[in-house]
């Protein structure tokens, strides 16, 4: 049974094409759900000119792109869902930051990774706890020849000058018994180039972002192990190295300018996955993974401490260890029972100062899950998923500025978790699917025990005793063909948030996390794309969203616009060549939660152009920012304007 398909294809991907099982389906779900799961494959990421991850699930409705302006950090929102509510998978393994859960997705190069996954409506429980609002899988490349591989070059130009590079390589090969896939990348950003117009003395000279410099570089090693049909044993490594700078706020709020610099924002992972046959109908899946976080960060509240290397310093040095185990048995003849256990430890250690002690925090995890796919009538498929999670504090140690250890009482969460899925076939390749779902999302270790708030100068309270966050919605998604050029998708939803996990004014200064709140979001996505002609095709997505907060003191939603659209038209006049113009669009939205920032609405422009050369030859040209619009994701912290990049490329 093919287990995946290109949802992706039907609605919002310019070069569609069916995904194989090769390409995706490293999440751990039955047939039916994994098949509504949105995909991005590595053509479409390339026509659009995405060159980190975060930038690629922007273009998927329902998804909006989101800045933290103080971190200098990429995240996603997916229907109204935070990076903490939905987690991230790299080849079905969670990857994210222990401590407070907010990954920064932009450090995510695209240019050595196969596919990007979405599940938005039902998330399968078997793939672990904490998926209140879906969840989001980085899929790796897997050769699929005897020998393959490819390199490229592209330089980057900003304000008449050249600011950055991108380059990557990979070599792989596949035989009779298994593969090897060998890649690296890198992405060098010398400064950010404002919009011509935008120059500030304090956070910009020449039309160049004062402290804007990034570098990030990605290594991946797969080894996979296939001896006969069906099994399938898998070694990967994935080293990040990275480094950035926050540019400095140009608001018109009251937020001080920060020069912050991250010298050191890596991480490290390996990972063992299995797929055993143990029968016809009988099929063991297992994984092992350790996955490392180390972060460096020094603050520079002003540009003459900036100047003068004056700053503060805090070390992160985080590491998870997990394993899981999933048995699914045919049942019937065309039924599926699927059990899952998963679990991992996580520790979060901390310092202030190079030769500190670290503070110490460790919670360990595990989650039970089941999951039952009943063909119920040649045309009716209906799919029910029940879970159990539990989350003990195990350590807890901080180190006090007056020399003293305080050490916080272990603590224990539980939480059940279940969804329903009913899709109908019709006689057309039609379909239509409804969902309800109650899912959960235990706190961070930093809701829970952080004691300050530098970016706001404000003390914090810790809540050890926090539960967790709970969502419970409603998901209808009709899936067309218009005719045989032509498809639709259309989703509507709605997701209750309570127990919300909010911050709390004690006094002016002094603030708590609590379980007080709840939000209400409805929503609607479209996607639809087809090919005008033999040489013209055309999409696009678009997402409307509605936050309704039901407390009155809880303040505004931050940095979800509730209209969000992109559209693409992908040429080809001559088999050589091939141009894509997209376009980006959303409404405003709030920047602070007490409604005094907004970030304005926008529209930027791009370009992009490939030319075969032959032989396995390519050269491409991209213009991103075309009209040099001035634009933000959140208010006072500039995005780049126009920037040209020129490209050759190998494959063979």
């Amino acid at each position: 049974m093919r287990y995946l398909y290109t949802a992706l294809s039907i609605a919002f991907a310019p070069s569609a094409l069916a995904a194989t099982d090769d390409d995706t389906m490293t999440v751990w779900s039955s047939p039916v759900p994994a098949s509504g799961i949105s995909v991005l494959d590595q053509q479409t990421l390339q026509d659009l000119d995405k060159q980190n991850v975060a930038q690629a699930l922007s273009v998927i409705p329902g998804v909006v792109l989101q800045k933290s302006g103080n971190r200098n950090e990429l995240q996603v929102k997916v229907r109204g869902f935070d990076s903490r509510q939905v987690p991230l998978f790299f080849d079905g393994v969670p990857v994210y930051i222990p401590y407070d859960g907010n990954l920064d997705l932009g450090r995510f190069l695209t240019s050595d990774i196969a596919s990007v996954e979405v599940s938005k409506g039902y998330s399968s429980l078997l793939q672990g706890p904490n998926q209140m609002g879906g969840a989001i899988n980085i899929t790796t490349q897997k050769p699929s020849r005897p020998l393959e591989g490819g390199l490229g070059y592209r330089q980057g130009w900003s304000r008449s000058k050249d600011n950055a590079h991108d380059m990557h390589a990979s070599l792989g090969g596949r035989g009779e018994l298994g593969y090897f896939q060998v890649s690296g990348s890198q992405l060098k950003q010398d400064y950010l180039g404002l919009p011509h117009g935008v120059n500030n003395p304090l956070t910009a000279s020449n039309g160049r972002m004062i402290n804007s410099a990034a570098s990030d570089k990605r290594s991946i090693v797969k080894l996979g192990f296939t001896p006969r049909d069906g099994d399938e044993y898998t070694l990967s490594w994935i080293n990040q190295d990275g480094r950035k700078n926050n540019p400095p706020y140009a608001g018109v709020g009251s937020q001080k300018s920060r020069y912050w610099q991250w010298p050191q924002y890596d991480k490290e992972s390996y990972y063992y996955q299995g797929t055993t046959r143990l029968g016809d109908d009988l099929t063991l899946k297992s994984r092992l993974y350790h996955d490392a976080f180390k972060n460096t960060l020094i603050m520079y509240n002003s540009l003459p401490d900036l100047k003068n290397k004056k700053g503060s310093y805090s070390h992160y040095s985080d590491y998870s260890n997990g394993a899981g185990l999933q048995l699914a048995a045919g049942v019937r003849e065309n039924d599926l029972l699927s059990f899952a256990v998963n679990g991992k430890d996580d520790v979060h250690r901390e310092k202030g100062a190079p030769h500190a002690a670290y503070d110490r925090y460790k919670d360990r995890t595990w989650s039970l899950a089941g999951e039952y796919q009943w063909a119920a009538a040649d045309n009716v498929d209906v799919v029910a998923g029940i879970g159990y999670d539990w989350r003990n504090s195990l350590e807890g140690e901080k180190h006090n500025s007056n020399g003293t250890l305080t050490r916080y009482d272990d603590n224990k969460q539980t939480a059940f978790n279940w969804q329903l899925m009913a899709k109908y076939h019709f006689a057309s390749e039609d379909t239509l699917t409804l969902s309800w779902a109650d899912r959960t999302r235990f706190p961070t270790l930093k809701e829970r025990y952080t004691t300050a708030k530098p970016a706001y100068n404000q003390t914090a309270v810790v809540n050890p005793q926090l539960k967790p966050e709970r969502a419970r919605g409603v998901d209808l998604t009709w899936n067309a063909a218009l005719n045989r050029d032509w498809r639709f998708e259309a989703s509507v939803y709605y997701n209750r948030v309570s127990d919300a996990i909010l911050s709390h004014t004690i006094t002016a200064n002094v603030v708590q996390n609590r379980n007080s709140g709840r939000v209400d979001y409805r929503g609607l996505d479209v996607g639809i794309n087809g090919r005008i002609a033999g040489w013209a095709e055309t999409g696009f997505s678009y997402g409307l969203i509605h936050a309704d907060v039901k407390r009155r003191d809880a303040g505004k939603i931050t940095d979800q616009p509730n209209q969000t659209l992109s559209a693409w038209l992908t040429l080809t006049p001559w088999e050589p060549l091939r141009v894509t113009l997209s376009e980006e669009a959303r409404s405003a939205s709030w920047s602070n939660s007490s409604g005094s920032l907004k970030a304005g609405g926008f529209a930027i422009t791009h370009l992009r152009a490939d030319y075969a050369l032959g032989r396995g030859f390519s050269v491409n040209a991209s213009v991103n920012n075309l009209f040099d619009t001035k634009y933000a994701y959140n208010e006072g912290f500039i995005e780049a304007g126009r920037n040209l990049w020129t490209g050759v490329e190998y494959k063979f």
